[in-house]
């Protein structure tokens, strides 16, 4: 299963190898197994693999981990060092494997501190965007005892989804993206967790790109996705499902917005948490994205967002940093980056040093109702969407 892993992620995702390439792999050594196998498959094909073994106090590889959002200087924290733009600049191809051995100690940190690292670590992004990439997760006994199971079931389902490619998956998504493209308006209908009061949410993505991961970027694979205008967004929603960020649960989320930005909001686990999220910059207030989950080998939700969020029959919506493909195409472009510019200067596309999932369920015994595109109802049928 690693040997199929490793070429679902080299051949799938990365299109293959070409001598002389530079492929890094992050991830911690808990990993090892799959980091292991893809750097075999590496070296073989002629290429390079630089291995960059994260530390456990460094969820996703930062420039720099928790140790030093609690304890850093702000003088120390100014700017990227050198040495980690170079190292992200030599790769041609990059693989991210999640997976934290002890996520307890990625929490935790100053806030100024970790507003400052978020905010630095975009640049790092946006070098990473511009070159084939793929994220997956290798399964740790900790992030199972997060879930509530059983190490050896959930090692079987996170192997099984992440060795499947797409499959029936592209013409479920090539529908709904067709849909998708002629809306002008979505609304969402969820209610509370005893379904006693009903939420709407209403935001608009008309002329906007519909985009899916269906080539393999994320591995397992399962959403159609773009991003509204920020500003459109009005009105109420319920998000029950539970997510993981840096070890900490949020679940039951209750989001209010006026004119596109958050102004009240409510959690039943993890208020702490969302709270310092939404102060980390003024664009963690509004809205970066919608998608719809269509992935129907995931056979129960997770916590965490590459799995939750791709779960058939939900929906999801993130806080902070909006899609730039959604809104231009040909994104490595001036005019395409000037375009895009335009956008965000309107406040229709959203700027944000965070990306947070937060997902509603719409199957059986879940707080979504209804979701209309313009005057359209979508639902779920059998598990997946459908109208």
């Amino acid at each position: 299963m690693l040997d199929r892993w490793a070429d679902t992620l080299l051949s799938f995702s990365l299109g293959g190898l070409k001598l002389g390439e530079t492929v890094m792999i992050k991830g911690e050594p808990v990993a090892w197994p799959l980091i292991s196998k893809l750097q075999e498959k590496i070296i073989r094909a002629g290429a390079s693999a630089d291995i960059y073994l994260l530390p456990p106090d460094n969820e996703r590889g930062r420039a720099w981990g928790t140790t030093a959002a609690k304890y850093a200087r702000p003088s120390m924290i100014k700017e990227l060092p050198t040495w980690v733009k170079e190292r992200y600049q030599n790769f041609t191809k990059y693989i991210e494997i999640y997976g934290m051995e002890y996520p307890d100690l990625a929490r935790g940190g100053r806030p100024e501190n970790v507003r400052k690292i978020l905010s630095l670590e975009q640049e790092l992004i946006g070098m990473r965007l511009k070159k084939p990439w793929v994220i997956t997760m290798f399964p740790t006994k900790a992030f199972a005892s997060a879930e509530g199971v059983p190490f050896g079931a959930y090692e079987k389902m996170l192997v099984r989804a992440s060795t499947v490619t797409p499959g029936k998956m592209k013409i479920k998504a090539k529908r709904l993206s067709g849909l998708l493209g002629k809306t002008k308006r979505v609304r969402i209908i969820t209610s509370d967790k005893n379904g006693g009061k009903t939420f709407e949410l209403v935001l608009n993505i008309a002329g906007r790109h519909i985009l899916d991961d269906m080539s393999g970027a994320n591995i397992p694979c399962g959403e159609v996705f773009t991003s509204p205008d920020a500003s459109s967004v009005e009105g109420e929603i319920f998000l029950d499902m539970p997510i993981s960020k840096q070890g900490e649960c949020i679940q039951g989320t209750y989001l209010k917005f006026i004119s596109g930005k958050i102004v009240a909001f409510k959690a039943e686990r993890g208020r702490k948490k969302l709270a310092g999220i939404l102060e980390t910059d003024p664009g963690a207030r509004r809205l970066g994205e919608v998608a719809f989950g269509i992935n129907p080998d995931l056979t129960r939700p997770l916590m965490h967002p590459l799995f939750c969020e791709k779960l058939a029959g939900t929906m999801h919506v993130a806080l902070g940093k909006c899609f730039p493909g959604a809104f231009i195409a040909n994104t490595g472009s001036k005019a395409a980056e000037a375009k895009y510019r335009a956008f965000v200067k309107t406040g229709a596309a959203n700027e944000s040093a965070q990306h947070v999932d937060l997902v509603v369920s719409f199957l059986p015994g879940g707080a979504g109702k209804s979701v209309f595109l313009d005057e359209r109802r979508l639902c779920v049928r059998n598990g997946s969407w459908d109208y």
